[in-house]
């Protein structure tokens, strides 16, 4: 986005026509595709307040969640609950308000110690991408595998979205269909996370 910056701490380089230029691509591809257009945005807490205003022309929006639920270690899943609650009522159910567009939440959750804090450490003292973690990357023998942590952000998102009928949707990231794993990735596939989200799924349908 303009004023934006690369992950390097470098200006993004964004034209300062950006927002004419993204409308004019919405717009043109209305009149080829009659069905939904979403935008996928990374959310953390406090980013829905740099959104840009052009996504008041799509359907709806994607968020990108990458919001931490707790620093503390241990972690205390009433704590992450009480988090993840505020984050949903105070962020963003308010931007879903003022815009009136559909949300789904999109969870991209390591198997690895600091996922319930959205930072797993690397070794200058910041945060890996989740995708370093993910096949075919080498193993990070640094980070410590953690099944439970998927599973602990999982069923507290799952608690929080329960009693939320305006969340639209919730879809977990980075699954790898070729084969179960017990690894540090964020795939669901094989992993106690898995089961749990089996578990959930009709009752977030209302089957159940």
């Amino acid at each position: 986005m303009q004023n934006g910056m690369l992950v390097n701490g470098q200006p993004s380089g964004v034209p300062a026509d950006a927002e004419l230029r993204w409308n004019a691509i919405i717009t043109d591809i209305r009149a080829h595709f009659d069905g939904e257009i979403w935008w996928a945005y990374p959310y953390t807490s406090g980013s829905l307040a740099s959104a840009p205003p052009f996504i008041n022309n799509v359907d709806g929006v994607y968020l990108l969640w990458d919001a931490p639920l707790s620093q503390t270690n241990p972690t205390n899943k009433e704590t992450m609950l009480l988090e993840a609650t505020r984050l949903l009522d105070e962020e963003i159910l308010p931007y879903k308000t003022s815009t009136g567009k559909k949300i789904i939440l999109g969870l991209a959750v390591p198997s690895a110690t600091g996922a319930e804090a959205a930072c797993i450490p690397n070794s200058l003292n910041g945060c890996l991408d989740w995708r370093a973690l993910n096949r075919p990357q080498e193993d990070i023998p640094a980070v410590q595998i953690n099944l439970q942590a998927q599973t602990d952000v999982y069923e507290t998102m799952l608690n929080a979205i329960n009693t939320r009928n305006w969340v639209n949707g919730m879809i977990s990231r980075g699954y790898y269909p070729p084969a179960l794993l017990q690894d540090k990735s964020a795939s669901v596939h094989g992993k106690p996370a898995a089961d749990l989200l089996w578990y959930w799924y009709p009752r977030l349908l209302g089957r159940e």
